[in-house]
């Protein structure tokens, strides 16, 4: 029975280490300090509860029957905190949150709720430990006690790690695990204590299952109202639509941000996935069928931009897309017309960076829009070496075009530095552009030709949104400001310190 409960324990403190992000999710999204913030707490609750532990077996003359009272506690505490958190959150975020004024809010918020939600049942788990060894040296040796006890609770902990990331969260969901946890904590208490009193609590749990959670309209854009939610191994994502039709796919927090939109009353999608339309022109492509991949694909927001440019000839596109379960989204929420989508070939579950590596040595462009989260571009497709990659699978005279963050009127040093790569890997034939009213910018590369000047294909936009022409003038072209060296590197890279400093400091 011992050797049960401590597999219990594991498994239910792996759960809340690996669900627990997820769960925070929608009110401070998955960045890398949220990520900090979590592990750092949960690895401190771990430590402290395994000294406290310790001690506590010189004060008790029943181990075993304490620990069930530890479990029956934190079970109680899981409970109270799935019910009572989001509307805490609720109470005390900023209404009309920004994504550029979110970072500092996410980071102190994340952190009072890992303590609030995640340290006190962690603390209690951890304690269970010591007590169950002191149990079991009644029967075995301290040292074979121990043993025994570390294997099951890792064991447990193993279950946690892969029954939470691969069933979990995709199948049973993030709020309804934590639930399920904590009735079974509850439970287990009682077993080892032989007591009844967790047996109501369990019983009133259950209906809190059938109790819709506030996280489905946190953060939610005023006017809009929610299609679709979904947990995904990855993230949150969320389809809203707004009063005029126009549809979001959010991922995380949301906010005022999107990872893929379809816009009203055009089938222009709007912002900067419009100035994408522009690499396939921009590239020296000829009378040849035409091959382009998009990094990052999401919903296919940039395809029917690309279909316009490519109007007439003969063209294919693969898309590559990190998370799979955006591929019945986007045919329920944001479809494409068939004349559009023969031309796309989307492949998902694949990691952009290592999925480019099996691409042609002759593509005419490349898109790239990827973020790991909201906030951050990831380390390994802004580096040095993967520019170098991009480079090598462009064609004489193909063109990257790639979405990086601005802010007002410039962009921040971390994207100045990444443009600076590109624009060193591509031997200077580079050009940027912020994006009109919004926080983007957009940059094209050329391999081996210099770009062509506005003149050369304005022609070719005759019918295109006014947005892409107000993006080129020279006012919201942006120069380069070139590095010797770049400190984007695979092995080496502060980026994520980077990213992390400038959106804190944002008011």
């Amino acid at each position: 029975m011992l050797l049960f409960v401590a597999g219990v324990a594991g498994f239910a403190t792996l759960i809340l280490e690996v669900l627990g992000v997820h769960w925070l999710a929608p009110w401070f999204g998955t960045s890398a300090l949220v990520w900090a913030n979590q592990i750092g707490i949960v690895l401190a609750a771990m430590a402290l509860g395994g000294w406290a532990g310790a001690l506590q077996t010189r004060r008790v003359l029943d181990p075993a029957s304490s620990a069930g009272h530890l479990l029956s506690l934190a079970g109680g505490l899981i409970l109270l905190s799935v019910w009572v958190l989001p509307y805490l959150f609720v109470w005390v975020l900023p209404e009309d949150l920004r994504l550029d004024e979110a970072a500092r809010i996410f980071f102190q918020g994340s952190l009072t709720a890992s303590l609030l939600f995640l340290a006190p049942p962690v603390f209690l788990l951890a304690m269970i430990s010591p007590l169950l060894v002191e149990a079991r040296a009644k029967e075995r040796s301290p040292g074979q006690a121990a043993g025994e006890l570390a294997a099951c609770g890792t064991l447990g902990s193993l279950l946690g790690v892969f029954g939470g990331s691969f069933f979990a969260i995709p199948v049973v969901g993030v709020r309804e695990t934590l639930l399920f946890t904590a009735i079974l904590l509850l439970l287990v208490g009682s077993w080892l204590t032989r007591s009844r009193r967790a047996l109501p609590i369990s019983a009133v749990a259950l209906f809190l299952f059938f109790i819709p959670s506030p996280s489905l309209t946190a953060h939610l854009p005023k006017d809009a109202i929610v299609l679709a939610v979904e947990d995904t191994l990855y993230q949150r994502l969320r389809v809203i639509e707004f009063p005029d039709g126009e549809r979001w796919l959010q991922m995380n927090e949301g906010l005022d941000s999107y990872q893929s939109r379809s816009s009203s009353g055009s089938p222009w999608p709007g912002g900067y996935y419009d100035l994408f339309a522009l690499a396939p022109l921009l590239a020296e492509t000829g009378n040849k069928a035409i091959q382009g991949w998009i990094l990052g694909h999401g919903a296919g927001s940039s395809m029917y931009p690309l279909s316009k440019a490519l109007e007439g000839k003969d063209w294919q596109v693969t898309g590559i897309e990190i998370d799979p379960a955006i591929e019945a989204l986007a045919a329920d929420y944001f479809p494409l017309p068939d004349g559009i989508r023969k031309h796309e070939r989307v492949l998902y579950g694949l990691d952009a960076r290592a999925a480019l590596r099996s691409a042609p040595a002759n593509l005419d462009f490349i898109l790239l829009d990827v973020y790991s989260n909201q906030f951050e571009i990831p380390t390994h497709m802004a580096s040095e070496e993967f520019f170098e990659e991009v480079f090598n699978h462009l064609r004489e005279g193909g063109v990257l075009a790639m979405n990086l963050p601005a802010h007002l009127e410039s962009i921040p040093d971390f994207s100045n530095e990444i443009l600076s790569t590109v624009h060193r890997v591509f031997q200077g034939n580079t050009k940027a552009h912020l994006v009109p009213m919004s926080r983007n910018a957009v940059v094209f590369a050329r391999k081996k030709t210099t770009l062509p000047a506005l003149g050369e294909y304005l022609s070719q936009l005759v019918g295109f949104p006014s947005g892409i022409g107000a993006a080129l003038l020279e006012g919201q072209t942006l120069s380069v400001l070139p590095f010797n060296t770049a400190r984007y590197r695979d092995n080496r890279s502060p980026l994520s310190l980077d990213q992390n400093r400038f959106w804190i400091s944002q008011e």
